[in-house]
C-alpha cells in the first residue's frame, strides 16, 4: 500500500495524514509522526480536525511528540 501511495504521489496529490495511517499501520510511529506534522505544516486542517479523537492514532497518544502535535493543532484551530 505504502509503495502504491508513494507512487501515486509522484503525478497526485496525496495527504500526510493517509501516509501517516499506513505507517501507524506498519508500525512506524515515527514516520507517522513525521507525517502527521506535515500535515499540520501544510495547514491540511480538514485532515486533522479529529486528532484528539480519532481511534486510528490511538498508538501515538503518550508520544511527547504527538501531544506537542495535538497541542499545536488544537492551539491554531482556536
Amino acid at each position: 500500500i505504502l509503495a502504491r501511495l508513494n507512487e501515486e504521489a509522484k503525478s497526485h496529490y496525496v495527504a500526510p495524514y493517509a501516509l501517516a495511517l499506513v505507517q501507524i499501520g506498519l508500525g512506524d510511529k515515527d514516520r507517522a509522526i513525521e507525517e502527521l506534522d506535515h500535515a499540520y505544516r501544510e495547514q491540511e486542517t480538514n485532515y486533522l480536525f479529529g486528532i484528539k479523537v480519532d481511534p486510528m492514532l490511538d498508538d501515538l497518544r503518550g508520544d511527547p511528540r504527538f501531544e506537542a502535535l495535538v497541542r499545536r493543532v488544537t492551539a491554531a484551530k482556536q
